[in-house]
């Protein structure tokens, strides 16, 4: 829903076509806040951040020497070392590129055709020249979260949402994965006044963490892991994310439907509330709640957790 149909519906509820009590800019930050709002009370927006990216760009490592101006080297990338399993590119995309040879036979810059998708260490060849030496590059990947040899803490506000446009920030994790050796598991989430009873070596045990905790609320929290990694782990967030503000129809919107439909209603409610009109702006709000209470559970049906009755 774009920003202009949540103003129309707004100012239907309100009796308001004409704009004559409420500055539209007014209604737009009340839709905002209605936004935002429904996000935190219905926990509509979850989100799992990706554990593979693609490529933005490429440094040149070594420039090499001997290369031909008029005919550059080719440059091969790996084919995508792990695809997410997610349309439109289930199994990846492979990234490619091209290289521009200074006036002197060097490689001054290697930059990306085709930015490709499901690359976490992706590999790059430049081929040899005729005479001389051979450049080297390296692959800069963006979109994936990674945990960091000795890192402990992570604040909500570094987590990498690039690939859920719409979405602002993260207030809340659900859990999170880590991705070792082939192998995807779940760490177990601790209060953080147990999780302190395991951190006997702040800083000297490094290993594979185990154990994570979160510290702070909202977007200003963190979260804690322990061990301390030895080294660099793709990792899986599950987020609860806020939505990021509608300025204009260009927009994206990440709060999924049903529940866009109840925003005008709190964004009347507070209209009704500016103008002082406290019966309207209960009754609006009465119908917010009876409308976001019934999309979530008409949205949520329960599952049986096995068909077939074994345990």
């Amino acid at each position: 829903m774009a920003l202009f149909e949540y103003l129309q519906q707004t100012q239907r509820l309100l009796r308001e076509q004409n704009q004559v009590f409420n500055n539209p800019d007014d209604l737009i930050a009340y839709i905002n806040n209605a936004r935002r709002e429904l996000a935190l009370r219905t926990q509509c927006i979850r989100v799992l951040t990706p554990s593979s990216g693609f490529i933005t760009g490429y440094s040149v490592t070594n420039a090499g020497s001997g290369y031909d101006v008029v005919t550059p080297p080719t440059v091969t990338v790996t084919a995508p070392d792990f695809p997410s399993g997610r349309l439109p590119n289930a199994n990846g995309l492979q990234a490619t590129a091209f290289a521009t040879v200074a006036a002197d036979g060097t490689i001054s810059a290697i930059d990306p055709l085709v930015g490709g998708e499901g690359y976490f260490e992706p590999v790059v060849t430049i081929a040899d020249p005729a005479s001389g030496t051979t450049a080297t590059a390296e692959a800069v990947v963006a979109g994936v979260n990674m945990l960091n040899q000795g890192q402990e803490v992570y604040p909500f506000s570094g987590i990498d949402l690039s690939f859920n446009p719409g979405c602002e920030s993260v207030y809340g994790v659900r859990g999170i994965s880590i991705i070792y050796s082939g192998y995807r598991y779940s760490l177990e989430c601790l209060a953080f006044s147990r999780y302190q009873v395991f951190r006997a070596y702040p800083y000297q045990y490094q290993y594979t963490p185990a154990i994570c905790s979160q510290f702070g609320q909202g977007s200003e929290g963190n979260f804690y892991f322990y061990p301390l990694p030895s080294q660099a782990l793709q990792a899986e967030w599950d987020c609860q994310c806020l939505p990021s503000p509608l300025t204009d129809d260009q927009s994206v919107e990440a709060i999924p439907m049903p529940w866009r439909d109840a925003v005008p209603y709190m964004a009347a409610h507070l209209a009704y509330m500016e103008l002082q009109n406290f019966n309207a702006a209960k009754f609006m709000l009465d119908l917010y709640e009876k409308r976001a209470l019934f999309y979530s559970q008409t949205a949520r049906f329960g599952r049986s957790t096995n068909p077939y009755g074994r345990p």
